[in-house]
């Protein structure tokens, strides 16, 4: 079943597979890895191409996609 909420005020939905979609656009996907015997988070763009590694967090991992999709006002990399 698919999640959804907000992060960055911009309402996302997150599939069991990881995929974050805002509205009928697709972000990428997150994933949780175990590192060094701790979990990190993972991003990944539409494409597949890992965006950051070791994200502490999954919503981080999410706002680095949110950002990346230029979805906030005034925000752009």
């Amino acid at each position: 079943m698919d999640e959804e909420f907000r992060v960055s005020g911009i309402e996302i939905r997150l599939t069991p597979e990881g995929k974050v979609w805002a509205g009928d656009q697709y972000l990428g996907r997150v994933f949780r890895e175990a590192r060094a015997g701790q979990f990190f988070w993972r991003a990944f763009d539409p494409d597949e191409e890992p965006i950051k590694r070791f994200l502490t967090a999954r919503h981080e991992a999410i706002q680095v996609l949110i950002l990346r999709a230029d979805l906030v006002e005034g925000i752009g990399f």
